[in-house]
């Protein structure tokens, strides 16, 4: 890695805090490119692309830009040095065009996985807004309107830790497996990367999927929200009666293990419930006092032979659980194993969607843009591998929670200068809240 440090770097205080934020900020990016520019992998099919670069200080996105070749897309990043810059998912015949006369050909598809959108706790600890009316704040996500003014434009400082953004890849685990085993989309068609933020992409890049328009992609985000899945429709029923049973009722059929698609998922959600649950979550769900008590009872034997099967009808003999309370069950097991309202949905459904370059740097944080394989993602740590600047660099930190960076933290700080390594000062920085120190 490159030490960007005061002497070598040769960077200088400039009248304004901002001013200095930004000239910093701009001058360690144009230092990392001119080191790993030529480092950056081309995207398929890149003339037919467009990109975008948005600049730091006015946060004007420049776009309709084609290029040639790497070489061409080089010389541009290090003349504007952007604060970040992205290519569109979709193909043209002619991308450097305006919207109307671009000629779309086709689109990989995207899935956008951000911790932004997960209800984590730790939210409470570390995000943060403000009325900009009456400047009233709170912690945790911001409210529709303002508790106190009602007032609906609030501002929001969104943060990530170690926790949300574990949250962020358990979702792109599962969508992981629905794209490989429900969909059949092959491996390596499957690209991911980490944003270099709160959360992670995912690019399908087949000829199959590319000419979907954005109806169909919502077809598919449906299918990974489960939305309007339907028990009785997923193979759970009442069946005729068990002809070795000498109480004549109806047989429970459900849906098993080693079926495919949803029922499978269903099913694997079901056995989580009877493995896991507590007494008063099972009651809730309509559970008889001794039905519970036997599942509790043989919770080790059940997770043991369900595996094999599931026996939809055992508890009925015994404890008469009805076809409802299964219906109750499967219909809890869906949030258990959906995507659920976790998704950009735009992001997958926008056939003209500009993403975020992998191997560049993200101007909310310094941090790269970081692409995994799929056997990568579960181990992937990102406060680690995306971390690109080496040195240290004293700065003024006004307020903010807890950082790491690789394997130390810092923080949290309140108006204090204080000397740290390079890469957490450019995270604070770039986030807004400290400023450089000569």
């Amino acid at each position: 890695m490159m030490v960007y440090d005061q002497q070598n770097g040769g960077r200088f205080l400039l009248p304004t805090n901002e001013t200095a934020r930004f000239s910093f900020l701009k001058q360690n990016f144009l230092a990392y490119y001119r080191e790993y520019a030529e480092s950056l992998h081309a995207p398929s099919l890149m003339k037919e692309r467009e990109f975008g670069f948005l600049t730091f200080r006015e946060k004007m996105m420049i776009r309709h830009k084609t290029f040639r070749d790497m070489a061409s897309f080089q010389k541009a990043l290090l003349s504007l040095t952007p604060s970040d810059v992205y290519y569109s998912t979709a193909y043209y015949e002619r991308p450097e065009a305006d919207m109307a006369r671009k000629g779309w050909l086709g689109a990989d598809i995207v899935f956008d996985v951000d911790a932004d959108h997960l209800d984590t706790s730790c939210k409470e600890k570390h995000d943060t807004w403000t009325c900009l009316k009456c400047q009233e704040t709170g912690h945790g996500s911001k409210p529709f309107r303002c508790p106190k003014c009602g007032h609906e434009k609030l501002e929001e400082k969104a943060w990530m830790c170690d926790r949300c953004l574990f949250a962020a890849k358990e979702e792109m685990l599962k969508l992981r497996d629905f794209m490989v085993e429900d969909f059949g989309v092959i491996p390596k068609d499957i690209h991911l990367f980490f944003s270099g933020h709160r959360g992670y992409h995912m690019h399908l890049m087949t000829d199959r999927l590319r000419r979907l328009d954005d109806g169909q992609r919502k077809e598919i985000v449906d299918y990974v929200l489960g939305l309007g899945l339907d028990a009785m429709e997923q193979g759970l029923y009442q069946g005729p009666p068990d002809v070795y049973s000498t109480d004549k009722h109806t047989m429970i059929i459900g849906p098993q293990l080693t079926d495919p698609g949803w029922r499978g998922r269903l099913a694997k959600g079901v056995l989580q419930i009877i493995t896991t649950f507590d007494k008063k979550q099972l009651l809730d769900l309509g559970f008889s006092k001794g039905a519970v008590t036997q599942i509790l009872d043989d919770r080790e034997k059940s997770e043991r032979e369900w595996l094999k099967q599931i026996p939809w009808n055992y508890y009925q003999d015994r404890w008469r659980v009805t076809e409802q309370t299964w219906k109750n069950a499967i219909e809890k097991s869906i949030d258990a194993v959906r995507l659920r309202t976790h998704i950009d949905t735009v992001v997958t459904t926008d056939i003209h969607r500009l993403i975020r370059m992998p191997g560049t740097l993200n101007g909310k944080t310094g941090l790269k843009a970081t692409m995994l394989s799929l056997d990568e993602l579960e181990s992937f740590d990102p406060f680690d591998e995306p971390v690109v600047f080496e040195g240290s660099q004293r700065v003024r930190v006004e307020s903010a929670p807890e950082i790491r960076i690789r394997d130390k933290r810092f923080g949290p700080f309140d108006k204090e200068t204080i000397e740290m390594p390079l890469a957490a000062a450019i995270l604070l920085m770039a986030k807004g809240i400290a400023w450089p120190v000569k």
